[in-house]
């Protein structure tokens, strides 16, 4: 038998677009962020959390259109990312980590007041169907974009670096000199802005934009290069009045919204521009590194309570 594991680690990133996570044992979770409270006739046949006699269906319904994260309605989806992060314990305690963008640190206490020392008791249902208790130990909360700077190679965290982290809602830009920070800054525009506006060029179909993804991978909509690097100049237009590309020996694109535009940044963008080696899961990976310094490492794999 295994040995019994010291301390269960939840790294967790509520995203507007995606939800990411990464246990202690380095098991990556990654689901849309959409989600339902509609009646359903048959709640199995949907992924779920029922919390409170109150169920909610994920991936599903709409994205959520509020940008300050701690003032979205999160506790279900958190319960939905802890248990998938953790399917085969069906007590736990766990440390808990979050990220917020770089602006909204300032709220992070709201996330520890409501969370830290709380016990959940509900029902899950991703591949079955479970009752679960969690109980959370404690809350680190991290600024998403410097986390990834704890996922890069020494000789490019001592540079001179401009990190810029494309999410769903919010882009996130940290300028490090020597690993010194001098730019943390966050800006409002993601990758629902550019699936926004291809919404809008084919509004004669109806799409709805939580459908937009994956009708451009089905090929029902065509993304052309010009509107690729249309959207890496709004980018870049947005973040100029604090950064300027040129400025910095390497410029590191990360972030879900990075893979959408990749092709323009290693083809049109300058030399010192490149791609996190992970960049969907760039965040959760720099933060677990800061959370097994904060809280110690854990041997073992994970056993059933």
């Amino acid at each position: 038998m295994s040995d019994i594991i010291k301390i269960l680690l939840s790294i967790i990133d509520l995203g507007n677009y995606n939800v990411k996570g990464i246990n202690q044992d380095g098991k990556q979770i990654n689901f849309k962020s959409n989600i339902s409270r509609n009646y359903e006739t048959f709640p199995d046949g949907f992924n779920y959390v029922l919390l409170d006699g109150e169920y909610t269906y994920f991936e599903k319904g709409v994205f959520s259109k509020e940008y300050i994260k701690t003032n979205k309605d999160y506790t279900a989806q958190l319960l939905y990312a802890i248990a998938k992060l953790h399917e085969d314990v069906e007590k736990i305690e766990t440390n808990l980590t979050l990220l917020l963008p770089i602006s909204e640190m300032e709220h992070k206490q709201k996330y520890i007041e409501e969370l830290k020392g709380k016990e959940f008791k509900y029902t899950v249902k991703t591949d079955k169907k479970k009752d679960k208790t969690v109980k959370i130990n404690d809350v680190l909360v991290i600024p998403e974009g410097y986390a990834s700077y704890f996922t890069l190679e020494d000789k490019i965290k001592t540079s001179s670096i401009l990190l810029i982290d494309i999410g769903g809602r919010t882009s996130n830009v940290v300028a490090m000199d020597n690993g010194k920070p001098q730019v943390l800054n966050t800006y409002k525009i993601g990758i629902l802005n550019f699936y926004a506006k291809l919404k809008k060029l084919n509004e004669d179909k109806e799409y709805n934009l939580e459908d937009i993804e994956r009708l451009i991978k089905k090929g029902d909509i065509k993304v052309t290069p010009k509107q690729l690097a249309a959207f890496t100049n709004d980018i870049i237009n947005e973040i100029k009045i604090d950064v300027n590309l040129n400025h910095y020996d390497n410029v590191v694109w990360t972030g879900g919204g990075s893979t959408v535009i990749e092709s323009i940044i290693k083809e049109k963008l300058p030399k010192s521009c490149s791609i996190n080696k992970e960049p969907l899961y760039s965040n959760i990976l720099g933060a677990l590194e800061v959370s097994k310094i904060t809280w110690g490492d854990s041997n073992g794999k994970e056993e059933k309570k």
